[in-house]
């Protein structure tokens, strides 16, 4: 089985703000449980949205959108 763990973008997220040092803790023992047990393939973080790209296909048409973005309540984002 394959699983993505994500979280949605904040303002936070968003201005490239780390998360705490326990967040921190915590998130890297969780990796490496997922490691040891050889279900962990990747673990890259995501960019912020001012480095992506909204694409729409309304019908034929194509629309991209370059970021950021002002709303961020529909954005996955990570730093990396």
């Amino acid at each position: 089985m394959r699983f993505m763990v994500i979280v949605k973008a904040d303002k936070n997220s968003e201005a490239g703000v780390m998360p705490s040092t326990e967040l921190l803790a915590a998130m890297g023992k969780f990796n490496e449980q997922m490691v040891k047990s050889g279900v962990m393939l990747a673990g890259e973080g995501l960019h912020p949205s001012s480095r992506g790209a909204r694409v729409r296909y309304p019908g034929k048409e194509r629309i991209v959108s370059r970021g950021p973005f002002s709303l961020t309540g529909d954005l996955v984002s990570g730093s990396g």
